[in-house]
């Protein structure tokens, strides 16, 4: 596709995608918004779809680490002309590995059916119409997947349960700011993720070091995208 991606900072409110800095950023040559569901808090999406209509921009929405999350009242990943999901082992269902792909084109969607399975024509066995790959997902994690979909109101209300929890024992501890839920947000928290301040009066390593030795398991938030090599 040889697509330029072009990377835009987040709310600091929400920490996900900002319109503004979207609007900013778009150019004649832009195509497509790709907003990010990021751990669990959806994304401003009234704002950004004005934005994809005003420019005649398709959406894609990532929601990786959002199935379950609600953007007033709404799913996410039913706002864009497509989303993903991941089904790894640690997000909220899982299949072991792979993943769920939406498409609002019924046209687009079958042609990813047979991208997905060898670029292969559905009425003419190992007959290829396309260059494709194999990225289909066996019976057994289907089934996996199914059986576990079937409980994810359970599962996401477990995860904020425990968020609520956690709320209760870091709200007004300074330093510490608690994972966002805009008053239009449903958040999956599919992790709990805290910022720390210098006002906290330790590093973060040092207090994961800390909570290690008490049996309580952290792990460090994502690195910024534009310090990755290949952007």
């Amino acid at each position: 596709m040889r697509a330029t991606p072009v990377i835009a900072d987040v709310h600091p409110d929400t920490w996900t995608l900002d319109p503004a800095e979207v609007e900013r950023l778009i150019t004649p040559r832009t195509k497509a918004i790709m907003p990010v569901h990021l751990y669990g808090h959806p994304c401003h999406m009234d704002e950004l779809m004005a934005i994809a209509r005003k420019h005649k921009l398709f959406v894609v929405e990532d929601c990786a680490e959002a199935l379950g999350a609600l953007y007033k009242g709404k799913p996410v990943g039913s706002f864009g002309d497509a989303a993903t999901f991941s089904f790894f082992g640690n997000k909220t269902i899982t299949t072991g590995e792979g993943g769920m792909t939406l498409f609002r084109d019924p046209a687009v969607a079958e042609r990813a059916i047979v991208l997905r399975d060898h670029g292969m024509d559905k009425q003419k066995r190992y007959w290829h119409q396309m260059v494709g790959y194999n990225y289909r997902m066996t019976n057994v994690q289907a089934a996996i997947g199914v059986a576990q979909l079937e409980r994810l109101d359970e599962f996401v209300q477990a995860k904020r349960n425990l968020a609520a929890v956690y709320n209760a024992g870091l709200s007004g501890i300074n330093g510490v700011t608690l994972p966002p839920e805009e008053e239009w947000a449903f958040n999956g928290f599919w992790l709990y993720s805290c910022i720390l301040g210098e006002s906290f009066g330790m590093q973060r390593d040092e207090l994961m070091e800390k909570m290690m030795r008490n049996g309580v398991e952290t792990r460090p938030l994502f690195y910024p995208l534009h310090e990755m090599p290949p952007y």
